[in-house]
C-alpha cells in the first residue's frame, strides 16, 4: 500500500509537470514577463527542495546558479531580482544543513578563538552598530548591505559543515577550477567570435551597466558574469592555484591530469588577457611569490619560476606592439602610468581630510553610485573609491579597515600552517595554492572592491571555509 501511494504522488507530480507546459507557453506567448515569472518560480522551486534535500549539493548549485544569474538576465533582455533568487537558494541550503544537522566534525572547530571567526565576528557587529551612525541616514543602503554581508556569513557556516575531510576539499577544488575553466572558455568564445546577440542587445539597452566595459584597445569581456573585473580577478586567482598543481610530481598528479590542467591554464590566461582586468595581471607575480617562498627547495619549483619569469618576459618585452590586450597587459607592470591611474591616485588625496575626520566611516554604502542610490547628498555620495580598502575606511572607519585586513591576514597564516601540516603533497599543494590565491586576492582588494563583489565574495568565504576547516580536520 505504501508503495501505491508512492507511485501515485510520482504519477500526480508528473502530470502536474505536464500540464503546466502549455499553461507557462500559453502565458510566455501573451506576456512574456509573466511566462517567464512562472518557469522561474516553478524551477527555482524544484532547485530549492533539492538544497533543502541536500545541502552539500546545494552548496555547490548556489554557487554555479549566482554566477550564471547575470548571463540569464542578459539573455532575458530585461533587470531581474538576483538578490531573491540567491536569497532563497541559500536559505533553502541552510535550512536543509539545520534539518540535517550539518556535519559532527564543524565541533572540531573554535569558534570563540580562531582568529579568522574573531575578527570576522566583529566585522559583523561593526556593520551592525553603522545603523547609528550620525552621517548615515539611510536605513534601506544599510539594510541592502547586511543582506548582502549576511548572505556571506551564511555561505561560510554551511560551507563548515561541507568540508568534512580532504576528499571534501579535493571536490571544492575540482569544481572550482572546472567552473573557472568554463567562465574562461565562455570568455574566449565572446573574444574570438564576438558578442553574441542577447548580449549586445542588453548592452544598449543598459548603457549604465556597462559603464567599465568600453575601453580605448576594444570590449573588456566578462563571460558569464557581472562584469570584467570580477572576473579578471577569479581567473588569476585559479590560475596561480592551477600553477602551483602543475609543480606535483607525476605519482600525484599523472600526465593526462597535468594536460587538462595545461589547457585550463591556457584558457585562462587568454580569458584573463581578454578581461583587461591589469589588477589580475599584477596579481599573478605577487600571489606566486608565496608558493616560490615555501618551495625554493624543490626543483620543480624552480622550474616553474624560470618558466613563469621567461613567459613574462617575453609579453613585457617582446617584439609585440599591434596587440591591445598585450598592450594593455604592459601598462600595468611599465611605461607611463594613464589618466585613469592619476586620477585615482588624485581622489585618494582629495577625500583623506574625510578619513581623519571620520574615525567611524560616513556609514555602509555612502560610496560611488550605491551612495547616489541610498543616500543622495551625502559627501561620498558618487565618490569612486576604486579601492576596497579606501572604501572600507570612508564607509565604516579605521576599525573597519583593520578587521578586513586582518581577516585576509589570518586566512593567509592559516593556510600557511595547514601547508606544513598537511601529509600529503597533493593537500600541501592545494593549501600553498590557496594561501597564494589569498594573498593576490588581498593585493587585489588595493583596487578593487573584492571583499564585497558578489562573485569574488564567494570565492573568498569560500577560501575562509576550506582553510578554518582543514586546520581542524585532522586534530
Amino acid at each position: 500500500m505504501q508503495l501505491t501511494k508512492r507511485n501515485i504522488k510520482q504519477a500526480f507530480l508528473v502530470l502536474l509537470w505536464i500540464l503546466l507546459v502549455p499553461v507557462i507557453t500559453y502565458l510566455a506567448s501573451t506576456d512574456v514577463k509573466a511566462g517567464m515569472g512562472l518557469s522561474i518560480v516553478f524551477v527555482g522551486g524544484a532547485i530549492a527542495l533539492v538544497c533543502i534535500v541536500n545541502y552539500r549539493l546545494g552548496y555547490y548549485l548556489y554557487i554555479g546558479i549566482t554566477f550564471i544569474l547575470p548571463m540569464l538576465e542578459r539573455m532575458s533582455g530585461t533587470e531581474l531580482s538576483k538578490g531573491v533568487a540567491m536569497d532563497g537558494l541559500l536559505l533553502a541550503t541552510l535550512l536543509g544543513c539545520i534539518f540535517k544537522r550539518g556535519d559532527k566534525s564543524i565541533g572540531k572547530v573554535k569558534f570563540a578563538s580562531d582568529p579568522i571567526l574573531i575578527c570576522m565576528y566583529l566585522y559583523l557587529l561593526m556593520l551592525l552598530a553603522e545603523i547609528f551612525n550620525p552621517s548615515s541616514y539611510s536605513v534601506l543602503g544599510w539594510y541592502v548591505f547586511m543582506r548582502v554581508a549576511l548572505r556571506a556569513y551564511i555561505l561560510l557556516y554551511i560551507g563548515l559543515n561541507v568540508f568534512n575531510s580532504m576528499k571534501d576539499v579535493h571536490t571544492f577544488f575540482k569544481f572550482w577550477l572546472a567552473l573557472g575553466t568554463a567562465a574562461a572558455f565562455y570568455c574566449c568564445i565572446q573574444k574570438w567570435f564576438g558578442l553574441l546577440p542577447y548580449e549586445q542587445s542588453f548592452m544598449a539597452r543598459y548603457p549604465e551597466k556597462f559603464g567599465t566595459t568600453m575601453i580605448l584597445s576594444g570590449i573588456r569581456l566578462f563571460s558569464f558574469m557581472s562584469d570584467a573585473a570580477v572576473l579578471g580577478i577569479i581567473l588569476a586567482c585559479n590560475i596561480i592555484i592551477m600553477l602551483v598543481l602543475l609543480t606535483a610530481s607525476m605519482r600525484t598528479i599523472n600526465l593526462p591530469r597535468k594536460v587538462a590542467l595545461l589547457v585550463s591554464v591556457l584558457l585562462h590566461v587568454l580569458a584573463l588577457g581578454y578581461t583587461g582586468t591589469r589588477t589580475g595581471y599584477v596579481m599573478l607575480p605577487l600571489g606566486l611569490m608565496i608558493f616560490f617562498l615555501a618551495n625554493l627547495h624543490k626543483r620543480n619549483t624552480i622550474l616553474a619560476a624560470m618558466a613563469f619569469c621567461f613567459f613574462s618576459l617575453a609579453i613585457l618585452y617582446g617584439p609585440f606592439y599591434g596587440n591591445p590586450t598585450i598592450v594593455r597587459v604592459r601598462t600595468a607592470f611599465i611605461g607611463k602610468q594613464d589618466e585613469s591611474v592619476n586620477v585615482r591616485d588624485r581622489n585618494r588625496h582629495r577625500i583623506q581630510p574625510y578619513m581623519h575626520t571620520h574615525p567611524f566611516g560616513g556609514g555602509v554604502n555612502t560610496t560611488g553610485g550605491n551612495g547616489e542610490t541610498y543616500q543622495p547628498g551625502h559627501p561620498l555620495a558618487g565618490f569612486q573609491s576604486d579601492n576596497g580598502y579606501l572604501r572600507q575606511v570612508l564607509e565604516i572607519g579605521w576599525l573597519g579597515l583593520i578587521l578586513v585586513a586582518g581577516i585576509f591576514f589570518f586566512l593567509v597564516q592559516t593556510a600557511v600552517i595547514n601547508f606544513f601540516k598537511a601529509t600529503t603533497e597533493l593537500d600541501k599543494l592545494l593549501m600553498i595554492g590557496l594561501a597564494s590565491a589569498s594573498f593576490a586576492a588581498a593585493v587585489s582588494q588595493y583596487a578593487q572592491d573584492t571583499f564585497t563583489l558578489v562573485e569574488t565574495a564567494i570565492m573568498l568565504f569560500a577560501f575562509i571555509g576550506v582553510a578554518i576547516k582543514v586546520r581542524y580536520i585532522n586534530v
